[in-house]
This record gives C-alpha cells, sequence and structure tokens, in this order.
C-alpha cells in the first residue's frame, strides 16, 4: 500500500515536458491579448510615461522670465552691500583628531576597521548642541548654536582616520581657539557620552597668519550669484509645477487624443463682414440671421482651420454629426465652432450649426446676431414645442451655412437637451446637411454636453493653452466616451507663437506666419 503510494506521488511529480510548455504557452499568449486589447469603455489608453523634464522647454521658460533671475540677482547684491564693510579677512584654523580603538590591545587590521567605521559616526558629534554649548561656555562666546554650526567645517581624508576640525572666523587667534575647543570638547562627549575611547590629539590648531580676503564687491558678486540661483529655481520649481496643457503631446499623454489643430492666441478686436459676405434678404420670409461681427483671422489661424477641417475629412464619411465642446467657459469653443462653420461652407458643404447653450449663449453676444424677423426664435423654443423647425432654421448671411440659435434662457436645459425630440432633430439635420456642428456648454461645469454626445458621431475638445489642470482632458474624454461618442481629437486654442517659451514647439509657425500675413493681408481690411 506504501509502495503504491510512493509510486502515485512519483508519478505525479513527474510533470510532462511538453504540457508544460503547452501551458506555458497559453499563459504568454493571454498575458499578450490582454496587454493589447482596448480600454473599456470609460477609460483611455493614455501613454504611461515617466515623469520627466523637458530641458529645452525649461531653458525657454527661464529665458522667457529672465526678468525674475535679474531683479532677484540684484536685490541679492544689493543685500549683501548694507550688510558688508569695506573688506573683511576670514581666517581658518585646523585641529586634527586620531581615531583608533585599541581596547583589545594592539593595533590590528580589525581595529583599523573600526577605527575607519568610527570615523565618520564621530562626524556627527560636532553637529550636536551638547558640544557646541561645551564651546560657548569655555570661550565665553555670544554666538548662538546656529552660528557656531556656520562656523565649522569637519571633514575626512580619504582612507585615513584623522578628523579635520576648522573653525573660520573674523580674529585670527579666536579661529584657533574655536578649533581647539571643539576638538577638546568632542573628547569629553565621546568619552562622557558615547561610552568610546578618546580619540588622540593628533595636531593642534595654531593661530594662521594669513587670511582670505573678501572685497566688498566680491560679497556684492556673491549675492548677486545667490540671487541668479534662487531666480532659476523658482522657475524651474514652477516648470516642474505646472500641470496646464501647453502642447499636443501633455494632451495626448493626458487625454490619449491626438491634437487635429493648434489656433495662436487672437485680438479683441472684430472685423465687420459686409464685405466678405454680402447681407441676406431680410424682407424674405425665410429665417435670415446676419452674423455682425466674425474675430479676425490671421495667417496662422486659416492654416490651422484649414488642418483642422482636412483632419476631419480622414475621420470617415459617417462623421456628421459633430459635437464641439471643452473644460471650461472661454476656451475657445464657440470660435472654433462658428469658424469651423463658416470654412466648411467656403469649401462647398452644406453645414447647420446648431447652439445648445441655453444657459449662456456665447455665440449671440460675442458675434451678434441679427434676425430678419421682429420676433424670432431658438432652439429652446423647439424643444420646448413653442415652434416648428423652419422657424428656428436661419440661413447666414454665409452661402451654405445655416443656425439654430440657442433662442431665450430655459431653466430646465437638461430635461430639453437629453430627449428624443433632439435626438430626431439632429438626425433630420443630418440627412438634410453634409456637416452638423453641435455647439455645447463645457463638460467640467455642466452635463449638457454629456447628454448631446450620445446623438453626434464624433466630438471635438476644444483645450485652452495654460488653462486648467491638464489630468481634466482625461476625465473628460473619458466621460464623453461612455456615451458611446468617437472623440475626433482635440483643438488646443490660444497658444502664443510670439512667446519665447513656445519657440520650442511652434517655431515653425511663429516664423512663417509674418511673412504670409504681410504677403497675403491676413487680417487686414
Amino acid at each position: 500500500m506504501q509502495n503504491d503510494v510512493r509510486n502515485g506521488k512519483n508519478e505525479s511529480s513527474q510533470l510532462d515536458p511538453q504540457m508544460v510548455s503547452q501551458v506555458t504557452a497559453i499563459v504568454m499568449k493571454t498575458l499578450q491579448s490582454t496587454s493589447d486589447a482596448p480600454a473599456p469603455a470609460g477609460q483611455t489608453n493614455r501613454q504611461q510615461e515617466p515623469k520627466t523634464i523637458d530641458l529645452v522647454a525649461l531653458f525657454f521658460a527661464i529665458i522667457e522670465k529672465f526678468w525674475l533671475v535679474v531683479l532677484l540677482a540684484v536685490l541679492g547684491a544689493f543685500v549683501m552691500s548694507l550688510r558688508a564693510t569695506a573688506t573683511v579677512t576670514i581666517y581658518s584654523a585646523t585641529a586634527k583628531l586620531y581615531i583608533v580603538d585599541t581596547s583589545n590591545g594592539g593595533i590590528s587590521f580589525a581595529n583599523l576597521q573600526l577605527g575607519t567605521a568610527l570615523t565618520m559616526d564621530y562626524q556627527e558629534v560636532f553637529k550636536t548642541w551638547e558640544v557646541h554649548e561645551m564651546v560657548i561656555e569655555e570661550l565665553k562666546l555670544p554666538y548662538s548654536y546656529e552660528s557656531m554650526q556656520g562656523m565649522i567645517s569637519v571633514t575626512n581624508p580619504e582612507d585615513t582616520r584623522i578628523l579635520y576640525i576648522t573653525a573660520t572666523n573674523a580674529d585670527p587667534k579666536l579661529a584657533a581657539d574655536i578649533a581647539n575647543a571643539y576638538a577638546k570638547a568632542a573628547k569629553t562627549f565621546i568619552i562622557n557620552t558615547m561610552r568610546g575611547e578618546e580619540p588622540s590629539d593628533f595636531s593642534l590648531a595654531l593661530q594662521p597668519s594669513n587670511g582670505r580676503v573678501i572685497s566688498r564687491p566680491g560679497q556684492m558678486t556673491t549675492g548677486f550669484l545667490l540671487g541668479s540661483v534662487l531666480g532659476i529655481g523658482i522657475i524651474t520649481l514652477l516648470f516642474v509645477l505646472d500641470n496646464r496643457p501647453r502642447s499636443p503631446e501633455s494632451i495626448l499623454t493626458h487625454g490619449g487624443i491626438p491634437t487635429l489643430a493648434v489656433f495662436p492666441t487672437r485680438k479683441r478686436k472684430k472685423s465687420g463682414n459686409k464685405n466678405q459676405h454680402p447681407r441676406p434678404d431680410m424682407d424674405t420670409e425665410e429665417p435670415s440671421v446676419y452674423i455682425e461681427h466674425f474675430v479676425e483671422d490671421d495667417f496662422v489661424s486659416h492654416e490651422a482651420m484649414n488642418t483642422l477641417c482636412t483632419n476631419l475629412s480622414y475621420c470617415g464619411n459617417d462623421i456628421k454629426k459633430i459635437m464641439v465642446t471643452s473644460r471650461y467657459p472661454r476656451e475657445g469653443k464657440s470660435y472654433v465652432s462658428m469658424t469651423l462653420m463658416r470654412t466648411l461652407a467656403k469649401l462647398g458643404r452644406r453645414v447647420v450649426l446648431i447652439d445648445t447653450d441655453l444657459r449662456a449663449s456665447g455665440i449671440q453676444a460675442d458675434y451678434q446676431l441679427r434676425y430678419n424677423t421682429q420676433k424670432h426664435y431658438g432652439l429652446s423654443e423647439y424643444l420646448s414645442g413653442h415652434c416648428a423647425l423652419e422657424e428656428v432654421l436661419y440661413k447666414t448671411n454665409i452661402p451654405g451655412a445655416y443656425m439654430i440659435p440657442a433662442g431665450h434662457h430655459a431653466p430646465n436645459p437638461l430635461q430639453l437637451l437629453d430627449t428624443e425630440m433632439m435626438k430626431n432633430l439632429t438626425d433630420r439635420l443630418s440627412e438634410q446637411f453634409d456637416v452638423v456642428i453641435v455647439d455645447t456648454p463645457p463638460v467640467v461645469v455642466l452635463s449638457d454636453a454629456i447628454a448631446l454626445a450620445k446623438f453626434c458621431d464624433g466630438t471635438l475638445i476644444v483645450v485652452g493653452y495654460r488653462r486648467g489642470n491638464q489630468r481634466e482632458i482625461g476625465e473628460v474624454v473619458d466621460s464623453i466616451r461612455q456615451t458611446g461618442c468617437k472623440i475626433l481629437g482635440a483643438v488646443l486654442n490660444g497658444v502664443k507663437f510670439k512667446g519665447v517659451s513656445n519657440r520650442y514647439y511652434y517655431y515653425r509657425s511663429g516664423r512663417y506666419s509674418g511673412h504670409y500675413s504681410k504677403k497675403y493681408h491676413y487680417g487686414r481690411k
């Protein structure tokens, strides 16, 4: 019976090598398929890169804020000039202690090793307040512990058991007395407190005859350098702690989405478009709206919008209902929506823009819409059942472009937007137009955009340059993806191409924008 059990154990312990290899292959294949699998709904395949510092970008950031370095450098030189006298001579005196353990009798190799270890321990003795107190009491010095700590330095040359105790002072005799007093106090502390063997006096400190002369300009130079280092340190700290989005790379890292276009910062100056787009017939029965103002576009803005339209064309022919949203207000969401509508219309596409910001429409305020009807309606009236679609679909003064304005303020926007009627509206418009642009409120502030995302084919997220926390980009992406809406990409808006710190990322755009703006008269009437 026992033999059978032993045989059974032996047979079970002898694993088939072929079976082991097959199981290993299955496990490795499963792990590989798990790592390559797409992220589930609500999660993003973001780049998990280690925290690194872009030294080139940091260099340009220091150059941009170099005024702070100069200010602190001048301030440091000024402070040192107030504290400094005409000329100061600093004297240094050094006492030496020899550390070796001979408690076992004689000097052996083990004792030498122990002495080396004790030398490292004894260096900490000179940092204790008890030793400082002994020296202050012996020499009757008017200094504090902190001041005494700054007067001495303790070093240990490599491969030796000798401690160098160096004291500095403007009085050469006092410098030697302080060094010898510290050597004496250290020996007392080692014997009484550490219960160790007393170190030997290797060399006493003598009164130095020559010192180090520090002139007033030299002290001012020291203050200047210390102020410069402080300024650079502050700028570096602010750069490292800055978690605002400032490049397409940061959007890709924290949001996991590409940047389809980068728009520069724009002047608040507005230009009338009477010469660009004729005023529609205001006497016609068809509802019409005149867009009074468009923000001036320079060469970089014009080319950025062309780039955005080109990248959107690569997203697929099934992307017709495009939601444009952002994290916060005033990130340029409405500007991108309106300019995208105008550009697509110029390219021969039939476009309609729906303003779904029923609380505080930025389009109505910024673009000064003028209607041809005394009593005009908008999206809020249509979703409330007060008018028909034909009464809120306005033809604009841009050929091929139509708009559905937000309408009057609604007390319950979400209850109007998250309805089957809104879904039917977007579906119906997608059959009549080539592109439907849905301008929504910010995602972080309101939940309206999340409710509207499920009615759209894709979403553009407008990210303000150096606005908010860049980690919130990923949160917005996850919230929208949970609705099943595709994320088309991001638009980085408000970049200062002429800023010194942005030369690294946007050098070409800033370099050629001035040339083409003058050649083709962009931004001029």
